[in-house]
C-alpha cells in the first residue's frame, strides 16, 4: 500500500537562499506556498507562518521549507505543531529533515498500522496554496496522519496521501535543465541501521534487503537505503555525518549527459562515481544530491 515517496524536504534558515543555490543545481521550482493545517483535532486548517517551494518530479517533489511569518509561528506551542514542527530538526542541522511515505488508500494503511500495534495518529487533513497555469490560485488537498515522535527520531515522518495529485504534479514544473525527472531514493545515515530499516519497513509494511552494508526498502517507485557512518563514504564519497541520525541525501533518476554538461556550465563541483554523478551536501544546502541514469 505504500508505493512511493509522497515527497522529501529540506528545512532552511533561508527559504530564497536554498532556492536559489538548487536553480544553480539546475531544478524547477513552483511559486511559493503556504501550508496550512489544524492546530487542535478535528479543526479547520490554518496558516502557521512557514512557505515552502517545491521541485516537481513525475512520482514526487522535494520541498524547500522555511519560516516567513516568525511572530505567527511562535504564536503556535510545539504541541499544536505536532509532526510539522520545523524547529527541533533545524537546531540539530539545516538540511534534508522531512520524509513522507505516498500512499493511494492511507485508510487502509492505517488499519494495518493498528493491526501490527504502531499506534498511528488519527488520519488529518493538510492543505496548502498552489498556483495553476492561469496564474489564479487554489488549495491543494492531501490526508495524512504520523507516528509518535519517538518512533521516528531520524526524520519528519508521515504517510501521505493525495486527494488533488493533479494541482501538485503539474507537468510545466518537470522540465528540469539538469535533466532529472523521478525521484528514486533517500539516504538515511545513523547508529544502528539494521534496527532503524526494520522500523521503517514496518511503517512501509514492505521487507528489508541486505546489500552488503545497506539495508534497502523498495517502496515501489523509490528506495529507502539505511546505512551507518562508516559505509556513508562508499553512497557518497567524500561525505561525513557529523549529526546522527541525518537524511544525508538524495536520488534523482536523470539524463546524466544534460546533468553533467549543465553542472559543468554552472562551475558546480560534482564527482562521478559507479555511473552517478554526485553533488556534495555542502553544495546543496546541507544534503547530498545523487543523479543515476
Amino acid at each position: 500500500m505504500i508505493h512511493t515517496f509522497h515527497h522529501l524536504g529540506i528545512i532552511t534558515h533561508n527559504l530564497a537562499g536554498a532556492v536559489a543555490q538548487y536553480e544553480r543545481l539546475g531544478f524547477v521550482f513552483t511559486p511559493l506556498s503556504f501550508p496550512e493545517f489544524p492546530l487542535v483535532p478535528g479543526g479547520t486548517p490554518e496558516l502557521v507562518g512557514v512557505a515552502n517551494r517545491h521541485m516537481i518530479f513525475r512520482n514526487g517533489y522535494v520541498e524547500m521549507l522555511g519560516v516567513v511569518d516568525p511572530a505567527r509561528w511562535s504564536s503556535i506551542s510545539v504541541a499544536q505543531r505536532g509532526p510539522y514542527d520545523i524547529d527541533r530538526p533545524l537546531r540539530r542541522y539545516e538540511g534534508l529533515h522531512v520524509m513522507h511515505f505516498g500512499t493511494e488508500d492511507l485508510n487502509e494503511v492505517r488499519v494495518r498500522m493498528v493491526r501490527d500495534g504502531l499506534n498511528p495518529s488519527p488520519i488529518r487533513p493538510f492543505r496548502r496554496t498552489v498556483e495553476l497555469p492561469d496564474g489564479s490560485v487554489t488549495l491543494m488537498h492531501a490526508r495524512c496522519l504520523s507516528l509518535p515522535p519517538e518512533a521516528t527520531p531520524e526524520a519528519l515522518f508521515q504517510i501521505v496521501q493525495h486527494e488533488t495529485p493533479e494541482l501538485v504534479l503539474q507537468p510545466r514544473f518537470m522540465n528540469h535543465p539538469n535533466g532529472a525527472s523521478r525521484l528514486s531514493e533517500a539516504i538515511l545515515c545513523v547508529e544502528d541501521p539494521a534496527e532503524v530499516a526494520a522500523r521503517y519497513a514496518s511503517y512501509a509494511g514492505r521487507p528489508v534487503e541486505r546489500r552488503g552494508n545497506l539495508y534497502c526498502i523498495e517502496l515501489g517507485e523509490g528506495r529507502l537505503v539505511v546505512l551507518d557512518r562508516a559505509n556513508l563514504t562508499a553512497v557518497l564519497p567524500g561525505e561525513t555525518a557529523s549529526v546522527l541520525p541525518c537524511l544525508a541525501g538524495f536520488t534523482v533518476t536523470a539524463d546524466l549527459d544534460r546533468t553533467g554538461t549543465f553542472l559543468l556550465r554552472q562551475r558546480i563541483p560534482f564527482l562521478r562515481q559507479d555511473g552517478r554523478i554526485v553533488v556534495s551536501a555542502r553544495d546543496a544546502c546541507g544534503s547530498a544530491v545523487v543523479f543515476t541514469p
